[in-house]
């Protein structure tokens, strides 16, 4: 497993990585769809402020029931526009919770790699201990044995 753990730990971190790329994509999509839903209740404001009804003059039916069309069919841009901001919003919040997995999974395999680094240099140290251990018994039986 030891082998195989700096791969799984390379793989993790591209997959990451790719997550991380996509889930700025997708934010970015989100401000641009929320960018435009702005323009166009910006525009529609703009359209009622200048009809003529707003500004006092006095209009024909046939140009009062035209603005009153345009402004509705400007309702229903808004309305498709925020209906594709909730869509990406939606998606956004998707890849920020894959992109949670992710790492999530990454420090996984940090950590499985850690523990098994504290493990090996405790073992190794036990062995020196072990190791310090036995030559200092044996230079002692030596010592002894020369007296």
């Amino acid at each position: 497993m030891d082998h195989v753990l700096p791969l799984l730990i390379e793989r993790a971190t591209a997959a990451r990585e790719r997550q991380a790329a996509t889930m700025r994509v997708a934010y970015r999509a989100l401000e641009q769809a929320g960018a435009t839903l702005g323009k166009l209740q910006d525009f529609r404001g703009e359209c009622i402020a200048r009809a003529p009804a707003s500004t006092g003059q006095s209009t024909d039916a046939e140009t009062l029931a035209a603005q009153q069309r345009f402004v509705t069919r400007l309702d229903d841009a808004i309305g498709q526009q925020s209906i594709e901001a909730q869509a990406r919003a939606h998606r956004a919040a998707e890849q920020q919770s894959l992109l949670a997995q992710a790492q999530q999974r990454l420090l996984a395999f940090e950590t499985l790699a850690k523990r098994r680094l504290e493990q090996k240099n405790a073992r190794e140290h036990r062995r020196e201990l072990r190791d310090g251990d036995e030559f200092a018994a044996l230079a002692a039986r030596r010592r002894k044995d020369n007296e």
